[in-house]
């Protein structure tokens, strides 16, 4: 009976194919971020063009707002905010979406009442594709459940709600509280 032993690299060889794996791993690691750098640059640049070409911002009224102390036993509370196109061409508002599932915003608009908009992968979000008139309004009613989180949510909380338009330019408007039992 023969046994067949493989021989072992010498450790120059092994070494050589270390440095060689090296090689290759940081090769792959430039090149990527490389790409994804010169993506980031194009993004941006195109991203400046429109929104320098449209010239249009938007404002939320009030940014904050401060519910005080509020029970959980009493439910949801809700507060009206105004979106104000300030620029000279419409604006569509594209996505709306909140910081945890425990908030919810609508947009309110001619006695019509759209949404609830909430937060990404709790419930479904889409799109709003709501066209606000220059220098014109739209509501947003944002409503908070201080009971979602249960005992745990007890405290203080800050919550956001995200405003999207069509160049992607994002406002945002925020809540806070006291929550208690």
């Amino acid at each position: 009976m023969r046994i067949y032993v493989c021989p072992r690299p010498t450790s120059n060889g092994m070494k050589k194919i270390l440095i060689l794996i090296a090689l290759v791993g940081v090769l792959a690691i430039l090149f990527f971020a490389g790409n994804i750098g010169s993506q980031e640059t194009i993004g941006a640049e195109n991203g400046e063009r429109n929104k320098s070409a449209a010239t249009v911002a938007f404002t939320i009224t009030p940014a904050n707002f401060d519910f005080g102390n509020i029970s959980m036993k009493r439910g949801n509370v809700r507060q009206m905010f105004t979106v104000t196109n300030d620029g000279d061409m419409p604006i569509t508002i594209r996505k709306v979406t909140t910081s945890c599932m425990c908030t919810e915003a609508f947009i309110v608009q001619d006695d019509i009442r759209k949404g609830p908009f909430g937060m990404p992968g709790h419930s479904s979000v889409p799109l709003v594709n709501e066209t606000v008139p220059a220098k014109g309004t739209l509501g947003m009613e944002v409503v908070y459940d201080p009971a979602a989180h249960g005992p745990a949510g007890i405290g203080r909380i800050e919550r956001a709600v995200f405003i999207e338009d069509e160049n992607g330019a994002v406002q945002t408007l925020q809540i806070s509280a006291t929550v208690t039992p």
